[in-house]
């Protein structure tokens, strides 16, 4: 789908719908880090407003005090007109019609479909025929075919989101706020995902969405807001906006420019048969391989990492078949999951201890773990991935998405020098200014001679990392060259192979 609202309501008659979500003069600090500087956002019924801003400028705060899991300092919140309690928890604003639909949703994988739309919500005390029928219900309604009594667990990664999205519709909604809906979900998933989008604002629901990508913003949004350093730099209508403005806008203060060229490839360190053909993967280089969401190519970086079965391959010449994560790591092959919530990180756990957990041991002194080795590496890390948030004590969940994918990525770059770095979607769900931290990290470890493999459902990911590329859909490899469309002949060329185009 190309335009945006194409079925929601628009021009004269939203301007006249009623404001549906109303936050005004909202402020939030922790400790002396100032999240959300007196921010005001109106949302009306029928809209859908596209919330963007670099990690940490404030939109998941936000999110978090409409929700009701963060209490602001100052400020107020109305629906439809009624003012909220701030002191109000998430179960409050539940019952005022305000749910959120997140990146990574808090599903419990051993219980059904049916429970997890159930779970904390007003149908929880249901008889299960009740929590059963509510679920086939918003199932039905969004067009997913799944069973209610399925395990979570035996889902996709759009699968769950779906389910999240089932779960803030299966009772009355008035307010709905995305954080980065479709981060790890392929186009097909999306556009299905913004068709369920429009329907919902065509019938009043008021929508926040938050994202990365630009193009979903235009294709689903009819209004842009920018976050920077916890305020309102902008705020327009999408039609109106334009690509400079919203770089400048989307920029944060401390923003710098790295060197994208190629770097300067040397020997063969990998070598990979594989049915549509050989991949070879040379030191100093970055390879990327080119498909769609969850394709052949995320399953060949998990075999390589031990994941899944094993491929023919070879590793400095000599054959390399790892049974396990731990014997491709003792070969100096590291893997980076799109997954980062439920298969890199330990959210609970401090952000200095995700980045050395794999390494503790060589870290050992008599007497225990040498805590000023650790303050080594993570000091080493923060500087060189310009992480950003609060102290390396603190735990990762406190940290912001883009800053949490830089920990996963220090973890494998600044323990014993990798030989191969495998990674998955690395840049999904992050800001600009991230994106151009990892790329720079990236090409600076490419330049010391480590050999990096990516796989990716996103062109642009793909055209900012990597010195080649491979589509890795279709019968066979498909190299295409970097040329100033680079990502536009990828596209086309990934169509032609599903025979979209």
């Amino acid at each position: 789908m190309t335009g945006s609202q194409d079925t929601t309501t628009t021009g004269a008659a939203l301007e006249a719908a009623p404001v549906r979500l109303s936050m005004r003069d909202v402020r939030v600090a922790f400790g002396a880090t100032i999240a959300l500087d007196g921010v005001d956002l109106d949302v009306r019924a029928g809209e859908i407003v596209g919330l963007l801003g670099h990690n940490g400028a404030g939109k998941s705060t936000l999110i978090k005090v409409a929700i009701g899991s963060v209490k602001p300092q100052a400020g107020s919140l109305e629906i439809d007109g009624r003012a909220q309690s701030l002191d109000a928890g998430p179960r409050a604003r539940e019952r005022a019609g305000i749910r959120a639909m997140h990146q990574d949703p808090a599903l419990t994988g051993n219980l059904s479909i049916a429970d997890n739309v159930a779970l904390c919500g007003p149908l929880e005390r249901e008889p299960a025929a009740r929590r059963r029928e509510a679920a086939a219900a918003a199932l039905a309604r969004l067009g997913i075919e799944l069973s209610p009594d399925r395990p979570v667990e035996t889902l996709s990664v759009a699968e769950r989101q779906m389910v999240d999205l089932a779960r803030a519709i299966a009772a009355p909604l008035r307010v709905l706020l995305l954080d980065e809906p479709t981060a790890t979900l392929g186009k097909h998933e999306t556009d299905r995902l913004h068709e369920i989008l429009r329907s919902l604002a065509a019938e009043g629901t008021a929508i926040v969405y938050v994202s990365h990508r630009m193009r979903d913003v235009v294709a689903v949004c009819s209004r842009v807001v920018v976050l920077r350093e916890g305020r309102v730099v902008m705020d327009g209508s999408t039609a109106g906006v334009s690509g400079p403005q919203l770089s400048r806008a989307l920029s944060p203060a401390d923003a710098t420019v790295h060197d994208a060229h190629p770097t300067t490839p040397g020997r063969e360190v990998l070598a990979v048969e594989t049915p549509g053909g050989p991949v070879a993967l040379r030191s100093g280089e970055i390879l990327g391989l080119y498909g769609m969401a969850a394709g052949p190519q995320e399953g060949l970086l998990t075999s390589l990492f031990g994941l899944a079965a094993p491929v023919e391959a070879q590793l400095d010449g000599a054959p390399y078949r790892p049974g396990s994560p731990h014997e491709a790591i003792d070969c100096g092959v590291y893997f980076v999951s799109a997954d980062r919530e439920r298969e890199g990180l330990l959210a609970d756990m401090s952000g200095a201890d995700n980045v050395t957990l794999p390494w503790l041991r060589s870290m050992c002194r008599a007497g225990g773990v040498s805590h000023e080795a650790i303050g080594r590496m993570y000091t080493r890390s923060r500087q060189a991935l310009h992480i950003h948030g609060p102290g390396g004590e603190a735990p990762l969940n406190a940290f912001s998405g883009g800053n949490r994918q830089k920990h996963v990525l220090a973890r494998w770059l600044f323990g014993p020098e990798p030989k191969v770095l495998l990674l998955v979607q690395p840049t999904q769900g992050v800001d600009v200014g991230a994106r151009t931290d990892i790329a720079a990290t990236l090409r600076e470890a490419a330049a010391h001679g480590v050999a990096i493999l990516v796989a990716s459902s996103e062109a642009d990911e793909i055209s900012l990392l990597c010195d080649r590329v491979l589509i890795a859909d279709g019968p066979s490899w498909q190299e295409v060259p970097r040329m100033p469309n680079w990502e536009e002949r990828m596209v086309e060329v990934l169509l032609r192979e599903h025979e979209l185009a």
